[in-house]
């Protein structure tokens, strides 16, 4: 279940303990490490990834200060039954939303959807190619802020997996707050052309397209969140 580390073989984050944690976390979303399966030892994980077993612990305090994982006497660390929105507070405790803080949610975006459309492209049911449908015909009566929320979230909605769900949820309503505090009535989506690319891609089953295309959108939804908080701001 748990294969070695090394810089070769994830050469990003470039810290053991980083890849640990990535690992176990990628092991839980598969649904490999299930709630109340309980981790090997120290000693044990240790020796799977191929570490000393310093890592191992800085790694298990981590993912323990998430909630990812608890320790229990007797049976050691286990896997906790997971809920999202306390470790999302958990991690964006104190953030302020800021011009920075919307570009780093951006740059995240631009990692989580990109895969998202691929794993859509081939896990989506009819039911799912109908709700983003739905949403293609409905932007043009949505407000300009709002206009492309509700089509990302039947992307990520598509690719069956809650965690990414409740995730695009927080950022969303974070992104939302921030162009309602900072953005007049003269702010404009981005060009939607790419939605319906997008759209054509998933009900292909082309992964591989799927994703260039988001991954394009995103980079050019950022490019011009940039511009317009420039605007924003020489216009005060």
């Amino acid at each position: 279940m748990f294969s070695p580390i090394t810089k070769e073989n994830a050469p990003y984050p470039n810290k053991f303990y980083e890849k640990i944690i990535l690992s176990i976390s990628d092991l839980v979303a598969s649904g490999e490490l299930k709630p109340g399966d309980v981790l090997p030892s120290e000693r044990e994980l240790a020796e799977h990834f191929g570490t000393s077993r310093v890592p191992v612990r800085e790694a298990l305090k981590i993912l323990e200060f998430l909630g990812l994982v608890r320790y229990v006497p007797g049976r050691g660390m286990e896997i906790s039954s997971i809920e999202i929105s306390p470790l999302l507070s958990k991690v964006f405790f104190g953030m302020s939303v800021s011009e920075d803080t919307v570009d780093q949610l951006m740059d995240i975006r631009c990692l989580i959807e990109p895969y998202a459309a691929a794993q859509a492209a081939v896990l989506a049911t009819e039911e799912d190619l109908e709700l983003i449908r739905r949403s293609l015909q409905e932007e043009e009566t949505l407000p300009a802020r709002d206009r492309s929320v509700e089509f990302h979230f039947t992307i990520v909605h598509a690719s069956h997996n809650t965690l990414l769900e409740e995730i695009y949820k927080f950022l969303s309503a974070v992104l939302l707050q921030f162009r309602a505090e900072n953005l007049d009535e003269r702010y404009e989506e981005g060009p939607l052309l790419f939605h319906g690319k997008i759209y054509n891609a998933i009900e292909s089953h082309d992964g591989v397209i799927a994703q260039h295309l988001m991954r394009a959108h995103l980079e050019e939804e950022k490019s011009l969140s940039r511009h317009r908080q420039k605007l924003a701001a020489d216009s005060v």
